[in-house]
């Protein structure tokens, strides 16, 4: 079978591309390919699908009788497609398209395909694929080999000379990283000693504010016995809290990405609030993240910042993080992360899902997975293992359906950072080696064994089943009464990534004769199932000689007794019997403790009903706050200029906010939480189209609070209408459409088949009511839109003011975020827009988050900060604090500003006030790096070399502390500045100096905030 050999990128700009195919949806999610790379498609088969209704208005697609094409007219096309049926022959279409050195594609055929898709990686500037080793490969690449040679600059042999500099130099870091990990202290005692848990494991409150602890805040574990015990302990703890426990135990950060309707890394966020140490006698953050495209940067950001890095995420968001993934796997970057193999079905019950873990193998990223709380938790530890010891991202794949607690055996602290630290004694391994050297040494240490392929049945079965996580376990449990009936077995997949043929073939019995996949994938057909594909390979081409007949069983949403009935029909054995199909029917039957209602949760709209809760607000729980239930306050514009020139492409303002009059208050380094507004023209638009009067009061539920607004303010200040929904909207959308198309397409949306075309929507940021006016049959009243749209979250901006200088007044710095849609219509962020329509005396509801940029706790420590763009708005602040200070006498430490920006001329920000106070002497040394002012790009970290001596005697001498705000690219780069300091002029050992900064960062005196 032919496989990928070489990644090149097809220009189409202005090109043109064949599709051909009688499947509309095929041929639409491959006409997008091409339309997205700016080609325009020629469709040859059906009529232009809706779906591809904006380009054909823009003359980007037209469709053409496929009796109407000749083998004459390929060699105009730049690629071809042959996608689903055709009335013309897939092989006559790749016959022509050799012949005239088309690259083609044929979907379920790679015989005939000269490449593959890569869904990940395609735009305006090209579209990438992987290239087939049958076919033009080595015409694209001989064509490849040319344009680079061509291009290649004249002065190239000092730049490789350069490159290999800089690869010895990261070889010697790699070294010395592992030298210093080979030296932690490493411990391995262990008894059976039990102790019970003290709390529940239910998840943390909502409302709890970064950085404080709730008074009813849940515990989740004892940690502090976890912390101080010398053995492991018995803690009761579901799937999800026993992944999150040996995550944050093993890391500095720890990033969650969940769906809005799952509880994934509640946990760790509650860990993180109360400043629970990991087992490194760190504190850990954990941070929750959004789930969109280019999910897993800030991943690899804090990777390259040195951090240990951790995350737990819902299996939906694999996806997305596929080309972060593959950056990691190359750049050999150890990360675990917990994944739940899970989502919501038609019933919005809780599924086990593998489809979106199965999408994300083609990372070469190890992929473990696990079931019950005791295997989460102990492969959890065996997957950070294998992460050190290979120097790999590792996703460990927990499944399960319920959030049911479980009493299991715990490894402490002390226990975890001391098998996580054996695992690299040895310097780096293979994947494979890794993986099962953590598998033996966890047996050997910890009596609890654990097989990459884990077979339990007849020593002499000729049926298999072939499953994984969840599924298997309901196999397993199913097996010893299947087995009174006739001989089987189970084969459970514990490791999906790296696969080996030959040891999956090992470990069947003999006599096998046929192989049943169980799978888990919502959606139908197999094409979406990378196990079933894995088996298949191994059995026909890993077994020639002995071909093993292999299918597939999809028990999706299936019960335990589900899958054991599935199991008993492919061996022909009785079905359940009637206990168990009514212990199914019990199990699948919801509760109806009460009637159902049509609508969501509300209460009487008439003018009467709102009058009495605005009269008697005690009798009915009335609250007159613009965010019930949120600490805000509402503050009064009272400056607001634009500080970057008018044709300058990059819109920078600097706002001020007078607080007078509020209990607003704010420490420096704090955030400031703004609440934007919808365009009240674009509510009024809307409205209209949609048939709503914006004067009609509504009184409904949201986030927990009843709220009483006019239809108009629940669009205008409570619901995010033009901000991007989810899967979930999508699906709850189709059950209001009238229009049976509408509801099909709306339902396809969310599955695997209409995947290409959901992401696409989410880049072009289709809105809440970009999908009401498109589909519009649904029309769900005003209540569930209330219940359905997700309501508008503050955005947080770092404070550009110090209090003592300016007493009832805060400052923000901010850039407005702007973009193109593929159809090329312009787009702004909800916030920046609402701020940039701001004037002098509007009013706005702001909240205050605390953060870790904070002076050190003497005004004589030197401060050391750098900035990128806004990302020095922080650094205002501390200036500002530091000259109040220097006004009341006290005495101040040098400062230092390093500030970087594109143009000086352009983007100076506060330029004035920094050469002002830097003419006084507050401020040290003014440090300034405008990258594009000159031929060779200069940034903050070049000015910092420069500075190696001041840095290292402000640092190591002077106990300094350094902050750095901005994006996340040059963390890398600021750290290797900083260790070239402390290695050239402050005695420090180049295999001690990385260690240092992560001391520095414990003291708080090497502090990032990156985004």
């Amino acid at each position: 079978m032919p496989t990928p050999s070489l990644i090149v990128g097809l220009r189409l700009d202005g090109k043109q591309a064949a599709v051909f195919g009688n499947d509309q949806a095929a041929a639409a999610s491959r006409a997008i390919f091409a339309l997205d790379a700016g080609a325009h498609v020629v469709l040859y088969g059906p009529e232009i699908p809706e779906s591809l209704a904006k380009w054909a208005k823009v003359g980007r697609i037209n469709a053409v009788p496929a009796s109407k094409y000749a083998s004459s007219d390929m060699p105009q096309f730049s690629v071809a497609f042959v996608a689903g049926s055709t009335d013309l022959a897939a092989e006559e279409i790749a016959r022509d398209a050799r012949a005239a050195g088309v690259p083609i594609n044929v979907t379920g055929n790679a015989e005939l395909s000269d490449f593959t898709l890569m869904p990940t990686y395609r735009g305006s500037s090209g579209l990438q694929i992987a290239v087939t080793t049958n076919g033009v490969a080595p015409r694209v690449a001989s064509r490849l080999l040319k344009e680079i040679a061509s291009k290649l600059p004249s002065d190239l042999e000092p730049q490789l000379k350069q490159v290999a500099h800089l690869n010895n130099v990261a070889r010697e870091a790699e070294q010395q990283r592992d030298q210093l990990m080979a030296t932690m202290e490493v411990g391995d005692k262990e008894s059976d000693i039990s102790a019970s848990a003290t709390v529940g494991n239910t998840p943390a409150l909502q409302n709890s504010s970064p950085g404080s602890v709730s008074d009813q805040a849940p515990q989740y574990l004892d940690l502090s016995a976890l912390r101080t015990s010398a053995n492991q302990l018995n803690q009761e703890a579901s799937v999800q809290t026993a992944a999150s426990y040996v995550a944050h135990a093993l890391s500095d950060l720890c990033f969650v990405y969940s769906a809005p309707e799952q509880l994934l890394g509640e946990a760790a966020l509650a860990w993180s609030r109360r400043a629970e140490k990991n087992a490194y006698g760190e504190w850990v953050s954990a941070l929750r993240m959004e789930t969109r495209n280019g999910a897993g940067h800030a991943v690899w950001g804090a990777l390259s910042s040195g951090s240990r890095v951790a995350a737990i995420a819902s299996s939906a968001s694999l996806p997305y993080m596929v080309p972060v993934l593959m950056e990691l796997v190359e750049r050999k970057q150890p990360v675990v992360i917990h994944a739940a193999a899970q989502s919501l079905d038609e019933a919005a019950d809780v599924q086990t899902d593998f489809a979106d873990v199965f999408a994300a193998l083609q990372t070469n990223a190890v992929f473990l997975n696990s079931s019950s709380a005791q295997e989460a938790h102990d492969v959890a530890a065996i997957a950070h293992a294998v992460a050190a010891a290979a120097q790999v991202p590792v996703v460990h794949v927990t499944s399960g359906t319920n959030n049911e607690s479980a009493d299991i055996k715990m490894l402490n602290h002390q226990q975890l950072a001391a098998f996580v630290a054996q695992a690299t004694a040895n310097g780096p391994v293979s994947a494979d080696v890794a993986v099962q050297q953590a598998l033996d040494r966890f047996k050997h240490k910890f009596s609890r064994t654990y097989c990459q392929l884990e077979y339990s049945g007849s020593a002499d079965a000729q049926t298999v089943f072939i499953s994984l996580g969840q599924v298997a376990a309901d196999a397993l449990a199913a097996l010893p009464d299947i087995l009174k009936q006739g001989n089987t077995g189970v084969l459970n997949v514990r490791t999906l990534r790296p696969w080996d043929h030959a040891q999956f073939l090992a470990n069947l019995p003999t006599s096998a004769r046929r192989l049943v996949v169980l799978s888990s994938t919502r959606g139908a057909g197999s094409a979406r199932d990378a196990l079933l594909a894995d088996v298949s390979v191994a059995a026909f081409v890993g077994n020639p000689m002995a071909p093993l007949s292999v299918s597939g069983e999809n028990v999706y949403g299936f019960s335990s007794v589900g899958v054991a009935n599935a199991m008993r029909t492919v061996l022909g054995i009785e079905p359940v019997t009637e206990e168990e199909k009514e212990e199914e029917q019990q199990q699948q039957q919801p509760e109806t403790t009460v009637a159902a209602s049509a609508e969501p949760m509300a209460f009487e709209d008439n003018a009467l009903a709102v009058a009495k809760r605005l009269a008697f607000p005690e009798a009915y729980g009335t609250q007159l706050e613009a965010r019930p239930g949120e600490r805000t306050f509402e503050v009064k514009v009272s400056s607001l200029r634009r500080m970057t020139p008018d044709t300058y492409d990059r819109n920078i303002i600097h706002i001020e906010f007078d607080t007078r009059g509020t209990d607003l208050t704010y420490e420096i380094g704090d955030a400031l939480g703004v609440y934007g507004f919808n365009d009240q023209d674009q509510v009024r638009s809307f409205c209209q189209e949609y048939g709503l009067d914006g004067n009609v009061l509504v009184t409904a539920v949201k986030d927990g609070q009843t709220q009483t607004r006019s239809v108009f303010s629940w669009l205008t200040h409570a619901l995010d209408l033009f901000g991007r929904p989810s899967k979930k909207f999508y699906a709850a959308l189709a059950d209001f459409a009238s229009d049976e198309k509408e509801a099909e397409k709306l339902r396809w949306l969310t599955t695997s088949e209409g995947a290409i075309e959901f992401k696409d929507r989410v880049a072009d940021t289709c809105t809440y009511a970009d999908l009401l006016r498109e589909f519009s049959s649904a029309r769900p009243s005003m209540l569930h839109l209330v219940d359905l749209i997700a309501p508008i979250k503050p955005r947080h901006y770092s404070i550009a003011s110090s209090m003592r200088m300016h007493p009832g007044s805060v400052h923000l710095c901010v850039v407005t975020v702007h973009w193109r849609t593929s159809c090329g219509e312009e787009r702004t962020g909800q916030c920046t827009r609402f701020l940039n329509s701001l004037t002098v005396g509007d009013r706005v509801v702001v909240g205050v988050k605390p953060s870790v940029m904070k002076l050190p706790p003497l005004d004589e420590q030197p401060v050391i900060m750098a900035g990128l763009g806004t990302g020095m708005a922080p650094f205002r602040a501390f200036i500002e604090e530091r000259a109040v200070r220097k006004l009341e006498g006290h005495k101040v430490g040098p400062m230092t500003l390093y500030f970087g920006s594109r143009h000086r001329a352009m983007e100076y920000l506060y330029g004035e006030e920094f050469e002002a106070y830097h003419a006084d002497g507050l401020l040290t040394n003014l440090r300034l790096a405008f990258s594009r002012d000159q031929k060779n790009k200069v940034y903050i970290q070049h000015k910092m070399r420069d500075d190696a001596e001041t840095l290292a005697s402000h640092m190591l001498t002077q106990e300094g502390c350094f902050y750095l705000c901005g994006p996340t690219w040059p963390t890398g780069d600021v750290k290797d500045a900083m260790v070239h300091a402390f290695t050239t002029y402050g005695n420090v050992k180049k295999s001690d100096a990385s260690k240092l900064i992560e001391e520095l960062k414990e003291s708080e005196r090497y502090i990032l905030e990156v985004y």
